[in-house]
C-alpha cells in the first residue's frame, strides 16, 4: 500500500468542528499547548466564535491547524508510514508537521504568525471576499473573455486546480466589481466568491514573503521523515532547508495544485487520507487516480474503523 496524507486549507471549517476535541481526555496536553500559544484558554476562545468570526483569517487558520494536529496525533500510530504528504495553502504548513519536521507547539505558533502577517499586509476588505472560484474547463473563446475580465479588474491567479478549476484573487473591491459585470455570463457562468477576506497566493501579499521566510526558518529545525509537496511547483521536498522558501513563496505566488496532484499520481499512490475538515483534496485525487481508496478522516466513525479500513486496503494489495 502506498499511502499519501493530504492537509487541506481554509473553506470547510464549521461550527462545532472542535467541540469533541476540546473535551476529549486524550487531547489535554495539546489543548494546553494551544492555549499557551493563543494566550487564553482555547475552549473559551472557540466558544466566542460565531459563524462570521470562524471565517476571519486568524481564527480560521488557527482552528484548522489545531484540528489537523489533533487528528494526526490520534491516528499517526494507526497508519503506515506515508510515501508523501501534501498540503493545500495553509495545509502546507501542517504537512511539515505531519512529516515530523516541526512539533505541535511550533506549528501552532508559526500558523499564528502566518495569519497575523497576512492580516497586517493584506489590503483592507471589511470582511468581504477577496478570492473567487472559476469552475470547469473553458473553451478558447470563453477563456479569452475570462482573461479579459480578470485583467480589467486586476485579479490574479491564486490557485490552479486539476480539471480546469481555478481560484483568482484581488482586492475586495475588484472582486465585487468583476462579479457585477454584465459580461460575466458570456465568459463563464460557474463562478462564485469564496468566504476568504485575504487575497492569498497573489502578489498583493508580497511584503509578507521575507518576513514569513524568517519565521519558518527559525521554526523548522529537522528534516522531514516523509517527503513534503511544495505547493508552488509540486516538487517533493526532503530537507528542512526547502521549507522556508517554499512556505513563504506560496503566500504571494500561485499554488499549482494541478502539478501537486500530478506528482502524487506519479508516486503510484493507491490510498489517500485527508485530515480534514472536508474531503475536497481526496475527491480530486480519487478522480485523477480512479481509486476509491481516497478518503477523509472525518468519514470514519472512529480511529478503529479507520484502522480496519486501512488494513483492508493493505490486504487487497497483498
Amino acid at each position: 500500500m502506498k499511502l499519501v496524507v493530504l492537509c487541506p486549507g481554509q473553506a470547510a471549517q464549521r461550527a462545532g468542528m472542535l467541540d469533541e476535541m476540546l473535551a476529549a481526555p486524550d487531547l489535554g496536553e495539546l489543548r494546553g499547548i494551544a492555549s499557551e500559544v493563543l494566550g487564553e484558554n482555547i475552549a473559551d476562545w472557540w466558544r466566542r466564535l460565531d459563524a462570521r468570526a470562524l471565517f476571519l483569517n486568524a481564527n480560521a487558520q488557527f482552528a484548522i491547524a489545531f484540528y489537523q494536529i489533533a487528528v494526526w496525533a490520534r491516528i499517526a500510530g494507526s497508519v503506515p508510514t506515508p510515501i508523501a504528504v501534501g498540503g493545500y495553502s495553509l495545509g502546507e504548513v501542517l504537512a511539515w508537521h505531519v512529516a515530523g519536521a516541526i512539533d505541535a507547539r511550533a506549528t501552532l505558533a508559526l500558523v499564528r504568525r502566518r495569519a497575523a502577517l497576512m492580516d497586517e499586509y493584506a489590503p483592507p476588505s471589511d470582511g468581504r471576499a477577496c478570492l473567487l472560484l472559476w469552475r470547469g474547463r473553458a473553451s478558447s473563446a470563453t477563456r479569452q473573455a475570462r482573461d479579459t475580465l480578470l485583467a480589467k479588474h486586476r485579479l490574479q491567479l491564486a490557485i490552479q486546480r486539476p480539471g480546469g478549476d481555478a481560484i483568482f484573487g484581488g482586492t475586495a473591491r475588484d472582486v465585487a466589481a468583476l462579479l457585477s459585470e454584465a459580461a460575466l455570463d458570456a465568459a463563464h457562468p460557474e463562478i462564485s466568491a469564496l468566504n476568504v477576506s485575504i487575497p492569498s497566493h497573489t502578489a498583493l501579499l508580497g511584503d509578507v514573503v521575507p518576513l514569513f521566510r524568517q519565521a519558518a526558518a527559525a521554526s523548522i529545525e529537522r528534516d522531514p521523515s516523509i517527503p513534503v509537496l511544495a505547493g508552488i511547483d509540486g516538487r517533493l521536498c526532503r530537507s528542512r532547508h526547502d521549507a522556508p522558501a517554499a512556505l513563504a513563496q506560496q503566500i504571494a505566488s500561485p499554488i499549482r495544485w494541478d502539478w501537486c496532484q500530478e506528482t502524487l499520481v506519479s508516486t503510484g499512490c493507491d490510498v489517500a487520507l485527508e485530515l480534514g475538515p472536508g474531503n475536497d483534496l481526496s475527491k480530486m485525487l480519487a478522480a485523477a487516480t480512479g481509486s476509491p481508496a481516497c478518503r477523509s478522516v472525518e468519514e470514519f466513525a472512529s480511529t478503529d474503523s479507520l484502522r480496519e479500513w486501512l488494513q483492508r486496503q493493505a490486504s487487497r494489495e497483498g
